[in-house]
């Protein structure tokens, strides 16, 4: 079997090679076949019950460990473990140039369908089903009973083997043998990451999970160290990742703009992720996030360019020269990598549900972050003596008044949607303040994020008009702020978050009113905590945390930018 070595050479086996396939092949059907010896048999139930009450045991003793594993046993949480596979890969992928990212990318599609193929064969499969944990198991600890919203544990039947299982067995071996120690090692912890929660809560069985797992593992290894199915399947993947390069490099000699490099699109993707997710915490900012990664001014100039002369090549119906103006090639894969940071923090892990389920926690966060960009703002920005002092004051005033004045409930109208996305977008558009936080002090923040998880097009639709407006109108207006007057731009916004750190204080009460089927906040009165409860230590814990992804995400700006 040949190893991965230089760019392009093929990790797994290009022939038959009856040895490794009778291994792990017999390798496999004895594992099968160990649950029908009663001797191992008894072994394994045992595991089971020991592993169960162990896990199990866990949930009484803390509410944190309750909310984990109720979390863990959520479709979502599955998603966002996929993405985050994801994610991993297309960094690989951002490593690798030329014949080396032709192999990674056919590669991938290889161990996409080979997977794929593994799981449909085992939904093909008949359904063997035993009672759960949770419905055979007298004295168990129910989810439900320590958070009603969680339906983990109530299905009174466990599928054997486990389906997830089977996917992540087979994607484990795959993801290590074609691309090396890390990818497996990060398919291994998606596995480990699925299956505890189920287990804790009732939901199935651990030899559910390592018959899935196990056997899969062992029949994948026997796929690809025993047979060329997997090289011959890998060969066929190289013809359409051939035509889409052909035609990636044939857009780009047509529309690069001039001495600007256009990277592969799995690297300008990844940014676009990193500026989405960026712009939708608040106190993260999206253009601090860009500043980060090398392309400020470069985004800003692009989206400075939707002006007249884009509309007199749209006219002349010359696309490539509007293409070129805008700099699509650019900005097209930062926009999809945004935009799938907006499916993954509106539907997949919803930031609205944790403001109103976890309010101390999201908002200590958020705090921690603020505050920590405050600090990292100031040491990058001379005040210069008493009049930085002075704009920082009036930065302040500013700050304050929009957390003591806006309303906590404010209008749902049309026209306010649409000025929310104009601020939204002046603020995403300047270094060191987020678009959300000034969602979040306008009181439309859960709202945008709840009706991006639906899909609510009566609110997305004038919030997108207020910030291709916004942009529009401010980017230039901003560009031209930076460049004359950069430091007191600087220190204003540094006085505004300072301000409107009362708006994101943790330690509120509180108090929802139901208004058309629907808990609306109403009023948030601020207090400091006097005795230490499960709530404060959570608050203080999410600020410490809020201001260690500051100072990570401050040290990646102070280095360069191809780091």
């Amino acid at each position: 079997m040949e190893r991965q070595g230089e760019p392009g050479m093929f990790p797994m086996s290009a022939a038959w090679r009856p040895g490794p396939l009778a291994l792990w092949l017999g390798a496999a059907l004895a594992l099968a076949a160990s649950w029908h010896v009663p001797p191992l048999a008894r072994i394994w139930d045992a595991a089971d019950r020991a592993i169960f009450r162990l896990l199990n045991g866990t949930i009484p003793q803390s509410d944190a460990a309750a909310a984990i594993w109720a979390i863990g046993c959520e479709p979502r949480f599955a998603a966002f473990l996929a993405l985050t596979l994801l994610a991993a890969f297309l960094v690989r992928l951002g490593h690798e140039r030329g014949q080396g990212f032709r192999h990674d990318m056919a590669l991938g599609l290889n161990v996409l369908v080979v997977s794929v193929a593994l799981f449909a064969l085992h939904i093909a499969a008949p359904d063997i089903l035993r009672p759960s944990p949770a419905a055979s198991l007298p004295g168990h600890h129910a989810i439900s009973a320590v958070l009603p919203w969680s339906e983990a544990g109530l299905n009174p039947l466990s599928p054997f083997p486990a389906g997830h299982a089977v996917l992540t067995g087979s994607l484990t071996v795959l993801l290590w043998m074609g691309f090396g120690l890390r990818l497996g090692l990060a398919a291994l912890a998606f596995t480990v990451l699925l299956a505890l929660p189920r287990i804790a809560t009732g939901t199935e069985w651990t030899t559910d999970i390592i018959a899935g797992g196990g056997v899969a593992a062992l029949a994948t290894l026997a796929l690809a160290t025993g047979t060329p199915v997997v090289y011959r399947l890998y060969r066929l993947a190289h013809l359409p990742v051939d035509g889409l390069l052909a035609r990636w490099e044939g857009l780009t000699a047509r529309l690069s703009v001039e001495g600007r490099e256009n990277y592969h699109p799995a690297k300008q993707t990844l940014r676009g992720m990193c500026i989405g997710a960026a712009d939708l915490v608040p106190g993260v900012s999206g253009g601090t996030m860009a500043l980060i990664l090398g392309v400020y001014k470069r985004l800003i100039s692009a989206i400075a360019h939707f002006d007249r002369e884009l509309l007199g090549n749209l006219r002349r119906l010359d696309f490539t020269a509007a293409a070129r103006h805008v700099d699509l090639l650019f900005i097209l894969p930062i926009g999809v990598g945004a935009l799938l940071s907006l499916i993954i923090f509106s539907r997949v892990i919803p930031l609205s549900l944790l403001v109103a389920s976890f309010p101390e926690m999201t908002f200590g966060f958020f705090f921690g972050l603020i505050a920590a960009s405050i600090v990292g703002l100031i040491g990058h920005v001379e005040t210069g003596g008493a009049r930085g002092i002075a704009w920082i004051a009036f930065g302040t005033c500013l700050g304050l008044l929009a957390a003591i004045l806006v309303p906590v409930d404010t209008p749902d109208a049309a026209w306010f949607v649409f000025l929310c996305g104009m601020a939204a977008i002046a603020a995403m558009l300047v270094p060191g303040i987020s678009g959300s936080f000034v969602l979040l002090i306008l009181g439309k923040y859960t709202d945008a994020i709840d009706a991006l998880g639906r899909l609510d097009m009566s609110f997305l639709l004038p919030l997108a008009g207020g910030v291709v407006t916004g942009a529009l109108i401010f980017s230039r207006a901003i560009s031209w702020l930076l460049e004359r007057f950069y430091r007191r731009t600087m220190l204003t916004v540094i006085g505004v978050l300072c301000g409107s750190l009362l708006a994101v204080w943790p330690f509120k009460d509180r108090q929802y009113e139901m208004i058309h089927g629907k808990a609306k906040l109403v009023s948030a009165d601020p207090f400091v905590p006097v005795n230490i409860d499960g709530t404060v230590v959570t608050g203080v814990v999410a600020i410490l945390a809020g201001v260690a992804l500051y100072r990570f995400l401050d040290r990646l700006a102070q280095q360069p930018n191809e780091s």
